[in-house]
């Protein structure tokens, strides 16, 4: 799977041999129209088959142009197509706005000044040096970015670039937990076998419940001084915490040497998570 990414460059040209390819390439793109929707071609191969051979014997513009002249009217009369399919009015398409679209293999980019080289006819040729800024450079200067399509229409220049992606992770297994007021249940599930594992937590209920009792006593017995009862509550709510973690590690230490750990194939009832499993190394 490639990932494209399309990089624009407003440039003004006094160039009229381009402006003329402009025109000649948009005279291409309509005549493929009126050819392909003639003899209702759908696929650029019997596009080119049927009018390669005329449009390429006529002396007016660079050769490779005339695929990328195929793939812009097979677009515009899939458009209109589709619209009919769709019983809404649709004209026969024509393009009105002066465009050229070339393949990388059609012109030639120094990816490191920004100079640009499009061919017009034969071994004619024009130059133009693109305003390169850093997110520019950032795709240019990385390699793994390659070149794509070459779009220009007046007073602005699209390059395409494209850089495969890597493949997506696939976890080996997934991991469910449920976390309890006791307990810390979980499963691991993979191709293999599935694992249930308790982590109990002894101590955690008992903090529970003496933290609540503090926080009764002290909200009634300083019910009259609401700055002092915050104050105490805080403390109390930080206290609860440091002794709820100190719970936690010392039940976790308790059950590690004999984990309730089975082997039997079962699930978690209440998941609440799931998280997959790393795939093992090698």
């Amino acid at each position: 799977m490639d990932s494209h990414r399309a990089l624009v460059f407003p440039i003004r040209w006094d160039a009229p041999s381009l402006d003329w390819l402009l025109v000649e390439f948009r005279l291409l793109v309509n005549e493929s129209i009126r050819i392909a929707l003639k003899a209702d071609i759908r696929s650029r191969v019997r596009l080119a088959r049927a009018a390669y051979s005329d449009l390429s014997a006529r002396p007016a513009v660079y050769k490779q142009y005339i695929p990328s002249a195929f793939e812009v009217a097979l677009g515009v009369l899939k458009a209109h197509r589709r619209r009919l399919v769709r019983k809404k009015r649709s004209s026969v398409p024509y393009v009105r706005k002066l465009m050229l679209k070339a393949e990388n293999q059609s012109y030639r980019l120094d990816r490191e000044t920004g100079r640009l080289r499009i061919p017009i006819q034969g071994t004619e040729g024009v130059q133009v040096h693109l305003p390169l800024s850093g997110w520019h450079r950032s795709f240019l200067s990385d390699s793994s970015w390659t070149l794509g399509s070459l779009t220009v229409v007046p007073g602005r220049i699209i390059l395409v670039v494209r850089k495969e992606m890597p493949k997506t992770y696939e976890p080996a297994g997934a991991i469910a937990l449920d976390t309890n007021e006791d307990s810390l249940d979980g499963v691991v599930a993979s191709e293999e076998d599935t694992v249930p594992t308790v982590i109990p937590f002894g101590s955690v209920r008992r903090i529970q419940q003496t933290h609540f009792r503090r926080r009764r006593r002290l909200a009634t017995k300083k019910s009259h001084d609401r700055r002092v009862m915050r104050r105490l509550l805080n403390r109390e709510d930080a206290e609860r915490g440091i002794a709820f973690v100190r719970g936690c590690i010392e039940s976790q230490n308790d059950s590690s040497s004999s984990p309730r750990i089975g082997r039997r194939q079962s699930s978690s009832r209440n998941s609440r998570s799931m998280v997959p499993a790393a795939a093992p190394d090698g």
